[in-house]
């Protein structure tokens, strides 16, 4: 059942970045889509339970544009920090603490904060985050996540958890 549901998102994915019909896109279309599907299938987290929550996929669409607000605002400061002389930077590594469970949403959250620019995620331990931020402004872990994250972690919760 897993890889039956990674092969429909992927090959609708596929569909709606080519947005053809022809019988050659459909053929690729088929081929990537189980290629992926054969070699990252069982990766794919399948909660049954899950699947027809549609407070889930409400919430995952307010992380979208709560994800793109806060990588304008980010794209924005870099601008400044850039385009000002003698950048005003002042860089370190902080660790925000990490109240998320699953993995895909530690994996999202992570790769959401290194989309980001001025912010690297290093690494990821059971109960925190390693981020490399181009300028701190704390150094408390709480203060860091809110600065940091935002609300994406509180949703993230509602969207894995």
């Amino acid at each position: 059942m897993n890889y039956l549901i990674v092969f429909i998102l992927l090959f609708g994915i596929w569909k709606i970045i080519t947005w053809s019909n022809d019988l050659g896109n459909y053929i690729a279309g088929v081929f990537a889509s189980l290629f992926i599907t054969v070699l990252y299938g069982r990766e794919f987290p399948y909660h049954p339970e899950h699947t027809f929550q549609i407070r889930r996929y409400i919430a995952f669409i307010k992380f979208i544009f709560i994800f793109l607000y806060q990588m304008l605002k980010a794209n924005l400061i870099m601008a400044y920090r850039i385009l000002s002389p003698g950048p005003p930077i002042k860089p370190g590594v902080v660790r925000i603490p990490l109240r998320l469970k699953s993995p895909l949403g530690r994996i999202i959250l992570a790769n959401s904060i290194t989309l980001e620019p001025g912010t690297f995620t290093l690494d990821i331990t059971e109960d925190s985050l390693v981020i490399h931020w181009i300028y701190v402004v704390t150094t408390d872990p709480v203060k860091a996540e809110e600065i940091i994250c935002g609300k994406s972690q509180q949703i993230l919760q509602e969207v894995f958890e």
